[in-house]
């Protein structure tokens, strides 16, 4: 018989300790406990490890080979210093006059190799014939024909009917003769390239003229024709490419695809190397049922700053008869201190950032963006802002400012949307006790957790200002044209953590004031509040074999049993004249149901009187750590009812308390599934309801399905927050179904259905294909979606990827990866070593 026991090591409770620790940002006294949690010994430090041990015995002065742990390219040498070098299997003439290397012949000289069936060469002359299977491999270059005539030192020559291959780009290619003008220039007559295989030569570029330029790792050419399965279907008079994986400047492929909205829509990027940290796009756009777009993006990156900058700007739109534009600026910058690995700053650094995006009309992201992420944005910002970490004895303190608008956009003028107050500023700062990272102690046995009670403490100042008809025509979002509110927080806190189990009881407050000017008349002075807070969280942790289970998933299973008590008080004070500028309700989930206050924002505090009891169950593989399923299933009960509402006091307070439950199921065969569901005992119904389940097999193959069902309770009217009565009912009710599956080797198929049930209409319909071989790839797209009431957009996107050389069309993976979640691209060659094909 199994038998729970009690969890070691490191367990679910250190972590919820140490993100408690996290994130309660406010704080004000510390004395305390020192707490000890038992974990895996780590490594000995280096002055406990063993000797080290010799592996080659002294021999004096004596110099030993050692075995290096890498390949390692040695320094480049110029070639008058490199040294030539000859092989064959017969070798005869005079020498250094005249010779004769038959039969594998080879010269090597500082990277490159000649090769052929005989060889002959004359060091006065410095000539070298090679006749039969001649080959120059150079740098990342291997050239084959079936004779050829080199000037060694010289690094000059020709060959006839020469063959190439640039592995760097997997690219091949023949010509009618190659003329080696110095160690790096390759000049080719009539030249094609490809990167196809020569059993599948299904597109070849073909030339008048090619130079290939080894230094400079790229190729030009001249009068190209690109042929596709033997047809002609491209002219370009001159064109350049590279032969790796720098940046050049030059023109890009062209992206084409037709909108419904805009018709025919061509893009023509064109791309500015203007520094290694430093590049500018262009992006002339032309749609002959708008006009003609100029767009460019600027990139930037330094040490202490980095940022992109982007602008679009239609001068006459044919349809609205306007000039339509857009910009995007974004900005971080290290004002002070210094940097860690990744960016990340360290501590006492003082960092500012820049956000600012807006639109010339409220239709243009519909109108313009060519991804369904852009085309439902609603909200564009413009805000700034600084945060520093003090230093010294203030090392526990962070402030922070900063000041935000907003522009809220109306694209359904059957469903308006209330804009935001706008932040002119905001001022903080937070302390905190316990800031100092885990550290394990001087035996190397235990982690030490923070000693003492943690404390916080956090101040916060705004000023919200709102600007009548400047978010075209957007229903203000309250009565107040401008307001200030203070907010100050304190939390005291003495978590006790054991393997086993932890108690946390925690002591709170909030405490806003407000000076608000209404500009509607007869409207309440704002009402601030003093509102103290007392919870105690607490949990277990017990955990068993599972040996029933070695059988099903063929390894060694943990089960664990985690039950949880949450209690919290808060005292009921009425916030029936206090304003909501930034406040809305948490929702009600695994991670809501263990919180003190049910809304999230600083103008309501929820009065409480309840006990929240929650049991997770876990499956865990015991050799991994990887979580195979979990099971969570919560309760709350109010002693007393809430009253405070987001919009008043709640009329009818209830003790009801809704039944959480969740389940996540991760097994073998890449199956997943995930399950959530709300029950309001009271109405006798699920309120919520999530499920989603996914399959893939294998890379490239995936089915997904998802449902949610959402019912929302009534709304009460506050003319304090300019909100209506809205009635009770069930507002989501949708279905989604996705997959990507392939047909052959060479094609595979994708698509999503959205079903809105309320509506009894289609929200959203994607078909695509996706045809792959060896040297290109076919996608294409059909998409159409439903932006607003008024408003569907249809989409035909389509690309021809011609692998290693360039592309045509409207590259529709971006809509493939938003609409079929799991959905693979076809990959991309793995760029080859240095190593690859070594002469």
């Amino acid at each position: 018989m199994s038998h729970y026991r009690r969890r070691a090591g490191l367990c679910a409770p250190l972590f919820l300790l140490i993100s408690l620790r996290v994130l309660m940002g406010v704080a004000l006294l510390q004395f305390a406990l020192p707490g000890l949690a038992q974990a895996p010994a780590p490594l000995p430090p280096v002055s406990q490890s063993a000797p080290t041990l010799v592996l080659l015995p002294d021999r004096g002065n004596v110099t030993v080979l050692k075995v290096d742990d890498q390949l390692r390219v040695g320094k480049p040498i110029s070639d008058g210093q490199a040294l030539t070098f000859t092989s064959s299997d017969t070798i005869d003439g005079v020498v250094d006059r005249d010779m004769h290397l038959k039969s594998r012949a080879q010269i090597r000289r500082n990277g490159a190799v000649l090769k052929a069936d005989e060889i002959t060469y004359n060091p006065d002359t410095d000539i070298a014939d090679l006749n039969g299977n001649a080959e120059l491999s150079k740098g990342n270059t291997t050239f084959k024909g079936p004779k050829g005539q080199f000037k060694v030192d010289a690094r000059e020559g020709f060959m006839e009917n020469p063959s190439y291959e640039i592995r760097d780009t997997h690219g091949s290619g023949t010509g009618k003769k190659l003329t080696i003008q110095n160690s790096d220039i390759f000049v080719f007559d009539k030249a094609t390239y490809t990167t196809c295989t020569p059993e599948n030569m299904d597109w070849y570029f073909s030339l008048s003229n090619l130079e290939i330029d080894n230094e400079q790792k790229e190729m030009t050419g001249t009068n190209g024709v690109m042929h596709f399965f033997n047809v002609p279907i491209a002219y370009v008079p001159y064109f350049t490419a590279p032969t790796g994986g720098q940046r050049r400047t030059g023109l890009l492929a062209p992206v084409a695809g037709y909108n419904s909205n805009n018709g025919l829509d061509i893009t023509q990027p064109y791309y500015v190397n203007i520094a290694p940290n430093r590049d500018l796009l262009l992006l002339p756009r032309e749609m002959n049922h708008r006009g003609f777009m100029l767009g460019a993006s600027y990139r930037y990156l330094d040490k202490d700053y980095s940022g992109v900058a982007t602008g679009e700007y239609l001068p006459y739109d044919k349809q609205t008869g306007t000039n339509r534009w857009k910009y995007d600026f974004q900005q971080r910058q290290l004002l002070g201190g210094g940097v860690g690995p990744g960016g990340v700053p360290l501590p006492g650094a003082w960092t500012g950032y820049v956000n600012m995006a807006k639109v010339s009309d409220s239709l243009y992201p519909t109108d313009f963006s060519q991804s369904i992420a852009g085309q439902v944005t609603s909200q564009f910002r413009q805000e700034i802002g600084t945060t520093k970490q003090l230093t010294g004895s203030l090392s526990n303190w962070t402030v922070g400012a900063k000041a935000a608008s907003f522009q809220t956009l109306q694209p359904d003028p059957t469903n308006l949307v209330q804009a935001p107050y706008n932040i002119m500023p905001n001022i903080t700062a937070a302390y905190n006790s316990q800031l100092t990272p885990t550290t394990t102690d001087p035996s190397g046995k235990y982690v030490a957790l923070p000693t003492g009670p943690k404390t916080t403490f956090s101040t916060d100042y705004t000023r919200f200002a709102y600007a009548l008809g400047s978010n075209f025509n957007s229903p203000p979002p309250g009565a107040y044209t401008q307001a200030d509110r203070t907010v100050v927080k304190g939390a005291l806190s003495l978590p006790q953590v054991t393997p086993g189990y932890y108690i946390t009881p925690t002591v709170s407050f909030q405490s806003n004031m407000y000076s608000a000017t209404a500009y509607t008349p007869g409207t309440p002075n704002a009402q601030g509040f003093t509102i103290p807070t007392l919870s105690l969280d607490s949990g277990l942790a017990f955990e068993r074999e599972a040996a029933e289970l070695h059988g099903f998933f063929g390894r060694d299973m943990l089960l664990t049993m985690e039950p949880r008590a949450f209690y919290a008080f808060t005292p009921y004070q009425s916030q029936a004249n206090t304003p909501v500028f930034d406040t809305a309700d948490a929702g009600f989930g695994v991670s809501q149901i263990f919180t003190a206050n049910t809304f999230i924002g600083n103008d309501r505090i929820a009065d409480s009187n309840a006990a929240t009891l929650g049991l997770t169950s876990r499956m865990i593989e015991a050799n991994t750590g990887a979580e195979r399923a979990n099971v969570t299933i919560a309760q709350k009960q109010q002693f007393t009812g809430q009253k405070v509402g987001l919009n008043g006091n709640i009329v009818n307070p209830t003790t009801y308390s809704d039944t959480l439950g969740s389940a996540s199921v991760r097994l073998l065969g890449n199956f997943s599934a995930d399950l959530f569901g709300q029950y309001n005992t009271q109405l006798d119904r699920f309120v919520q309801t999530t499920v989603g389940a996914s399959w893939r097999p294998t890379p490239g193959r995936s089915l997904n399905f998802g449902y949610r069902n959402v019912w929302t309770p009534p709304v009460q009217a506050s003319a304090q927050n300019n909100q209506v009565y809205t009635p009770s009912a069930t507002t989501t009710d949708q279905y989604n179904i996705s997959g990507q599956w392939p047909l052959t080797k060479e094609v595979s198929v994708l698509g999503r259905w959205g079903y809105d049930a309320l509506t009894i209409k289609t929200l959203n319909t994607m078909i695509g294909l996706e045809w792959m071989r060896d040297c290109w790839t076919f996608r294409g797209a059909y998409s159409q979606a439903v932006n607003t009431s008024l408003i569907t957009t249809t989409q035909v996107l389509f690309q021809v990827e011609f692998r290693g050389f360039a592309s045509a069309g409207s590259n529709p993976v971006d809509i493939m990866k938003l609409n079929v979640p799991g959905y693979m691209p076809t990959s991309k060659p793995i760029a080859p070593s240095i190593y690859e094909s070594y002469q």
